[in-house]
């Protein structure tokens, strides 16, 4: 019989931590910042005030121009949070009342879809509700 694919957690940006290194995550966003060169984007909650910084190396593909090339372009993104030691997340780029990406931690995704259609403030919400279901069980 296959083995089933591992579920990817539905999680809010702004819940994002080092408690959450491990299982494969789903997070989604607006791609605030994209480094070419390095591969990497900044994703916004939907408060405008949380971000996540997201090594997008692995899930470049030939839909990447839809969500790279455009600012606050909304995506969902699958993948895992890793701890990281070398380097501080860059916050030059980042408007004023933005809180940084976490120091220490960051996603990657092995996966990055647009989702134009997707309401972020409902994507949230509906986090908080798996999230209370699944402290119920």
């Amino acid at each position: 019989m296959p083995s089933q694919l591992e579920h990817a957690i539905p999680t809010k940006i702004s819940e994002l931590h080092r408690r959450l290194v491990g299982p494969k995550l789903r997070i989604a966003g607006r791609v605030l910042v994209y480094d070419a060169a390095d591969a990497l984007a900044t994703l916004l909650d939907y408060d405008g005030r949380h971000t996540v910084s997201v090594d997008v190396s692995n899930a470049l593909d030939d839909r990447s121009g839809e969500w790279a090339s455009e600012r606050l372009s909304t995506v969902i993104a699958l993948g895992y949070l890793e701890e990281i030691y070398s380097e501080h997340p860059r916050t030059d780029d980042l408007p004023s009342g933005v809180e940084p990406p976490t120091a220490g931690i960051r996603f990657r995704a092995i996966l990055v879809a647009p989702a134009r259609d997707l309401d972020l403030m409902l994507w949230d919400a509906v986090v908080e509700d798996v999230q209370a279901r699944a402290g119920e069980k």
